[in-house]
């Protein structure tokens, strides 16, 4: 198990580092320094942590992190705790120093002459850093609603309290250390102690908890426990990131990010991912338990593939041993790839090493070696895009597998008394069949639906794109529209924010805004009249094709390819999409199968029997066009998601105009 010290010098900041720990057990150094030792775990990785109080000052700090180091022989040593912000910095924001300058060496002549005394952290420590901070992942171990800026910089330490910005330190840090944003009193020692260590990386962890100019009333509002906890959190953050070697446990923390499997070029996660933090959580935690089959749905660009793969990034200890070759992939978004099991089956097995030869391609064969390969070892299975498997069943719905080894290789995992890998399907249909005979194994079978980012979690994407969404930025107002009215599409968010800052806005939110803002204000009116009672309109939106483009990346790529499925499909379930966009909010199931009667009745001149009406509506369920939701009576009902109705709209207007011209 890997090993890590942490220090704090006061009580407070002691406490907050203690909350996280488990199983905590008070152990004794021989020279008297009382330590408590816990765990700290989190996906596959496993920490023990000795934690201890040095009290303040450079001298007691650096003493007993020696001490510590001796007695732990951890991997890595942290100094967690509260610091004055000298510039740059809020309070409760959290400071990660890359070098701590000691800014009391120095020669005394006619004037005190500073000498250069400089810290340095770990390098794979501030890379790890920087990382997270770029990330928003962190603030959700905050138990308050604050989103705190992280900032990776340099520091000062020294024996003395800086006052104010009037007094002569403060004066002098200034003009010797101008690049430092924050000052406390132990980081030099501790760094001292870890340049003696070279095996153990550190990292001093700072919250801001006054601000230099108004130190007597943070400390009257409570901010040094405020910030400790954040300090806290962000030091648990950067803990459970590092990858530590589990073969040579003592002395390995130089390794930390050169041992890390190098992950493979993923299609949809990467630095830029943000929120669904509790669902990660959630997920991980399954699919780590008895989970071997978790099914990903939702609609078009709404994340899945981001998803599944920002899941094999925190399960990645599973296969670390060999990566490359233990996540196996299927992606199959394009007609022209091969789909047939025996195919992809054979591709899985030779990328294993394993000789097929010509007879040995029956998909029985087949079938049989690789679900014994993955019951018996440990591997990740993606695969993409499952509705391009399927077809039209028996009974005239859709969702049955083209080829029916597929079937039956998931039933197959399924029902295995035991089974090693784990399995992340995607998909934008739920494969009906498979779905039904799955939910048997309710232990080992989980489906997923996704929904677009929240508005702390849209926000969060905008700061990490670094578009300013501060409170009072004045595109601020500008970005929560275009998030709100997209309902967090994140596909949606991602172009618009390449737009905003590509060629030719360069970043400019408001010239964006002039060229857009009128498609935006004509759906935003559209749904107040909704909210005032007028729920039905002819509107004209054009939500999927805001630009040109948008309209190439979106409404071509994406949503119209959806749409043309569904027509070619199950021509109903299109017709009813398109009459159902009279509707600007949700309503009950009545009022969308009163629609699809009506525009029957009218385009083929009969009546549009129940049994069809059900049926259509079941697959626009199924593919999640139709998102359900409960109304203010507690009612079931149904509605379309802007971008969706954006589309059936015009294609509802385009539905009629061939009726009035056939008519005529």
């Amino acid at each position: 198990m890997a090993c890590a010290v942490i220090l704090t010098a006061i009580r407070i900041e002691y406490m907050a580092v203690r909350a996280y720990l488990s199983d905590l057990t008070e152990e004794m150094h021989p020279n008297g320094t009382i330590y408590e030792r816990g765990k700290f775990s989190i996906g596959g990785q496993k920490w023990e942590v000795g934690i201890v109080e040095t009290g303040a000052g450079n001298s007691p700090a650096g003493i007993e992190a020696e001490r510590a180091i001796a007695y732990f022989k951890p991997d890595v040593i942290l100094f967690v705790g509260v610091a004055g912000g000298i510039e740059d910095v809020q309070l409760g924001d959290v400071v990660a120093a890359t070098k701590v300058y000691g800014y009391e060496s120095g020669k005394v002549a006619e004037t005190f002459r500073p000498r250069p005394d400089v810290g340095l952290s770990n390098y794979n420590m501030i890379q790890r850093a920087k990382a997270e901070a770029r990330k928003t992942d962190w603030l959700a171990r905050l138990s308050d609603s604050a989103k705190p800026s992280v900032f990776v910089a340099p520091i000062a330490a020294g024996e003395k309290v800086v006052a104010n910005t009037e007094s002569d330190l403060f004066k002098f840090l200034q003009q010797n250390y101008g690049d430092a944003l924050a000052v406390e009193m132990e980081g030099r020692g501790i760094l001292q102690a870890a340049h003696a260590n070279q095996q153990v990386s550190a990292l001093i962890i700072r919250g801001i908890s006054d601000l230099i100019d108004g130190k007597s009333r943070a400390d009257k509002e409570g901010f040094q426990e405020v910030a400790a906890r954040h300090a806290s959190a962000f030091a648990f953050q950067v803990l459970a990131k590092l990858g530590v070697s589990q073969e040579n446990n003592s002395n390995s923390a130089n390794n930390f990010l050169e041992k890390e499997p190098i992950t493979p070029n993923f299609f949809a996660y990467d630095d830029a991912w943000v929120g669904r933090e509790s669902l990660i959580t959630k997920l991980s935690s399954d699919l780590r338990k008895s989970c071997r089959f978790l099914l990903i749905l939702g609609l078009t660009g709404i994340g899945k593939t981001a998803l599944a793969e920002k899941l094999v990034v925190e399960l990645k200890d599973l296969i670390q041993s060999d990566f490359d070759k233990k996540l196996l992939r299927a992606k199959f978004d394009y007609n022209d790839k091969t789909k047939d099991f025996a195919s992809v089956a054979t591709i899985w097995l030779e990328g294993l090493g394993e000789v097929i030869s010509p007879v040995h391609k029956k998909p029985e064969l087949l079938l049989n070696q690789l679900v014994n390969r993955l019951e018996n070892n440990q591997f990740m299975l993606l695969i993409d895009s499952m509705e391009n498997l399927l077809e039209k069943s028996d009974d005239a719905s859709w969702g049955d597998f083209t080829d029916e080894y597929w079937q039956r290789f998931f039933l197959r995992l399924l029902s295995a008394e035991s089974c090693q890998t784990r399995l992340i399907v995607t998909s934008q249909d739920l494969p009906v069949n498979l779905h039904s005979k799955a939910c048997r194994y309710p232990n080992f079978y989980q489906r997923q639906i996704l929904y677009g980012l929240n508005e702390s979690e849209q926000k969060a994407l905008f700061k990490i794109e670094k578009l300013d969404i501060s409170q009072k930025s004045e595109d601020r107002p500008i970005l929560l529209r275009l998030g709100k009215v997209y309902k967090g599409h994140p596909l949606v968010l991602r172009v618009i924010i390449g737009e905003i800052k590509g060629n030719p806005f360069y970043g400019n939110v408001q010239a964006y805004w002039n060229d857009v803002g009128s498609k935006i204000q004509e759906v935003e009116k559209d749904l107040a009249e909704a909210e005032a009672g007028k729920i039905e309109g002819n509107d004209e939106w054009e939500l999927h094709k805001l630009t040109r483009h948008f309209r190439e990346q979106v409404n071509k790529n994406r949503i119209e390819a959806v749409f043309n499925r569904l027509e070619t499909q199950v021509p109903d379930a299109h017709i009813l999409i398109c009459a159902a966009s009279v509707y600007r909010i949700p309503v009950q199931e009545e009022g969308w199968l009163m629609q699809l009667a009506v525009l029957v009745k009218r385009v083929e001149k009969q009546v549009c029997s129940q049994k069809r009406q059900e049926q259509a509506l079941e697959e626009l369920l199924n593919r999640f066009l139709a998102e359900e939701s409960l109304n203010h009576n507690n009612k079931r009902v149904l509605g379309q998601h802007n971008l969706v109705r954006s589309v059936a709209l015009e294609k509802h207007r385009n539905l009629i105009e061939k009726l009035k011209a056939k008519v005529s």
